[in-house]
């Protein structure tokens, strides 16, 4: 009878272990090094609609500062591991990452102006541009400003 009950709890056991999904593990799902920075938008074939401002306000960052933009993925909504990793619960959102640091967070609807002044604001590209800008100034006018 004592066998039967050990078989009866070492079963159980392990038939509860198989119930956790390998989503639950705390290794970040998306390939990125340590220190590099991505964009990642959540994307919902029914909110299609809802995700054309960040496409565009994507691609217009992309074209004045094309050398500064990170690695950009787009995961589907049915990739549920990876929605569950970050947490998702709106569609759409758009994620900045370094790391396993998450440095934005968008969810939902905003307008392309919106979009683009945050992610100018997390890369930091406006303090950039206006040194290039004012270093161009300064080589062609040969004025220099402090």
């Amino acid at each position: 009878m004592d066998k039967y009950i050990e078989v009866m709890i070492i079963g159980s056991i392990l038939l509860l272990n198989s119930c956790f999904s390998t989503a639950s593990s705390i290794e970040n799902p998306l390939p990125q090094h340590q220190d590099e920075t991505i964009t990642v938008l959540f994307s919902d074939s029914s909110t299609l609609q809802d995700e054309k401002t960040y496409y565009d306000a994507l691609l217009e960052l992309q074209q004045i500062y094309p050398a500064n933009m990170p690695s950009f993925f787009i995961i589907d909504a049915g990739d549920r591991d990876v929605i569950r990793y970050f947490n998702i619960e709106k569609f759409p959102t758009m994620l900045v990452l370094t790391g396993d640091e998450e440095d934005l967070r968008m969810e939902g609807t905003y307008t392309k102006d919106e979009i683009l002044a945050h992610l100018i604001e997390v890369f930091q590209l406006e303090q950039e541009a206006s040194l290039t800008i004012q270093t161009s100034f300064e080589s062609t006018t040969g004025v220099y400003m402090n």
